[in-house]
């Protein structure tokens, strides 16, 4: 169902943290506020906060309060079956996304916004995509760096031409857990390559158990070092353990970096000495619309004139699942290069961090 009245479609909230409050002016890049569902909903001119859910019945309270929701549940199924949403944004444990999407899908459900990882297995994650297909049912991917527009802007120069071809892309964004963090640096890997696939990947990675490279099911979220991945387009990035949350794209005749996690953009070009880049041009982005709320007004609007999604696609989202798992097959064998197709789809990683899961 989608309501139009006041030009809105409802979108019934699920989950843990869709409804926390993350706003934080002044400590972000320009982007990024608000960062939480529900603030992006309540911000969106085509979006109507109309019920949330959660288990946790304080919490339910508490934010239900705060932005003035007039329908609150603590069964999910309940939500759907009596609220009848066009759209839902589920924001909980990965271990329970699946149950939840498919049940949506099942009940009418047209527009799914969902946090990151989608799946704990390639075969999962696959799944429900095609089960969203058949149904003609949007899902949107929670790696809201793809949604900034200033990100967009990098992306479009240095696919121009105007600097030449890409040759690698560097993340500098510390060692990072697998299911917690990565997501949102694998969907960029697929997003500035404009590339879905992974032809090649090296990793090294930090395993707090014992495992072998046939081990079926890892119970942890692994560490990552650093890794390689080359997609099939030919164009390589590389994930270092430097730290500054930058990203520098190698280009013929110059690199562009983003620098700060989108604070601005630099651009390194030659002046004076032929093969030393020694000109910086710097620009600062610009406020704009938070990538959350971008990439659920994109949801929106899709569901509202069934046309396709403009900022992910499900190729985009299995690739960026696809270089995860890729990473550990490499760690499991300390870094050994190897290519897709040893890239199991039935391995399954928890994400589990202390007593929590991803």
């Amino acid at each position: 169902m989608v309501n139009m009245i006041k030009q809105k479609t409802e979108i019934k909230g699920l989950g843990r943290m869709g409804a926390e409050t993350t706003e934080r002016l002044g400590k972000l890049p320009n982007g990024y506020n608000p960062v939480s569902h529900a603030e992006a909903i309540k911000k969106s001119p085509y979006l109507n906060l109309h019920a949330i859910c959660d288990i946790n019945t304080e919490k339910n309270k508490k934010f239900s309060k705060k932005y003035s929701v007039p329908n609150v549940y603590n069964n999910y199924k309940d939500l759907i079956k009596i609220e009848k949403p066009s759209i839902i944004s589920i924001a909980t444990r990965t271990n329970i996304k699946e149950e939840i999407i498919n049940y949506a899908i099942n009940h009418g459900v047209k527009g799914i916004y969902v946090e990151k990882p989608l799946g704990l297995s390639i075969n999962q994650c696959e799944s429900i995509l095609n089960n969203a297909k058949k149904t003609n049912t949007h899902v949107v991917y929670g790696t809201q760096r793809r949604g900034i527009p200033f990100f967009h802007e990098v992306k479009n120069l240095a696919h121009s031409g105007k600097f030449g071809n890409i040759q690698n892309i560097t993340f500098e964004y510390g060692q990072s857990l697998l299911l917690w963090s990565l997501p949102h640096i694998t969907d960029l890997i697929t997003f500035f390559t404009n590339c879905s696939n992974v032809k090649y990947i090296s990793a090294l990675c930090n395993f707090k158990n014992k495992h072998t490279p046939k081990t079926s099911k890892i119970d942890e979220d692994p560490i990552v070092k650093s890794a390689t991945i080359t997609m099939n387009n030919g164009i390589t990035s590389c994930i270092t353990p430097g730290i500054g949350r930058n990203i520098r794209i190698h280009l013929d005749h110059a690199i562009i970096s983003i620098t700060g996690d989108g604070y601005c953009m630099d651009i390194f070009t030659e002046r004076e000495y032929k093969g030393r880049l020694n000109h910086i041009e710097r620009i600062i982005a610009k406020p704009s619309k938070s990538g959350t709320q971008k990439l659920l007004e994109d949801l929106a609007l899709a569901v509202i004139n069934n046309t396709k999604l403009s900022y992910v696609s499900n190729d985009e989202i299995l690739g960026g699942t696809t270089i995860l798992f890729g990473i550990v097959e490499s760690g499991l064998r300390n870094g050994t290069i190897i290519n897709y197709k040893r890239i199991r789809k039935d391995l399954v990683i928890t994400g589990k961090y202390g007593e929590l899961y991803a």
